[in-house]
């Protein structure tokens, strides 16, 4: 099983953000940090001192919420496409276009789509903690408290150029409505 990569399923990324099935949290990290590019043995190396094991694995599984690469299992659109190679960020799907109002609503949301593509596509399992704190996070004061921890390792992985770009973004959705 170590060697096997997993990723979302459709079900899996729903599960995400409408929380439907009790999962233990240490459960729930893991499935946040599935993303069909890190074998389960990284998985497990990183996520082993909260107690995550293969039963972890075996649970998501059960419930359908991932499944094995080449399973025949359609993937979550964010396990199914590959982002670009590319040093600027790209913005999430969710978030409403550049010049629309975003209500607070919408506002967490599209931070929620951002810092949950950003993190793992800009740090990886090095930003694991940040990662849960952006599942916990309720409020836009919540989002801005992650803003300066995110950009700063942003800085550190990726250089000032790609983080300024980010800051940028952010500052745009966490920017009070009109």
């Amino acid at each position: 099983m170590r060697d096997t990569v997993f990723f979302k399923t459709e079900a899996g990324a729903q599960e995400i953000t409408a929380r439907q099935i009790r999962l233990h949290p240490r459960v729930r990290s893991l499935l946040v940090l599935i993303d069909g590019k890190h074998r389960a043995g990284e998985l497990l190396d990183t996520l082993q001192t909260i107690g995550v094991s293969e039963d972890s694995f075996k649970e998501l599984l059960n419930h359908g919420l991932v499944a094995a690469a080449g399973a025949g299992v359609s993937a979550a659109p964010e396990a199914a496409v590959e982002a670009p190679d590319t040093e600027m960020p790209l913005a999430p799907a969710e978030a409403p276009s550049q010049g629309a109002p975003l209500d607070e609503q919408e506002q967490r949301r599209a931070l929620y789509a951002y810092f949950n593509l950003h993190i793992r596509e800009t740090l990886g399992l090095r930003g694991f903690m940040l990662q849960l704190q952006v599942e916990k996070a309720e409020t836009l004061a919540d989002y801005a408290a992650i803003r300066d921890q995110f950009l700063s390792a942003a800085r550190k992985s990726k250089g000032d150029t790609v983080a300024a770009a980010m800051q940028a973004e952010l500052d745009r959705l966490l920017a009070p409505p009109a």
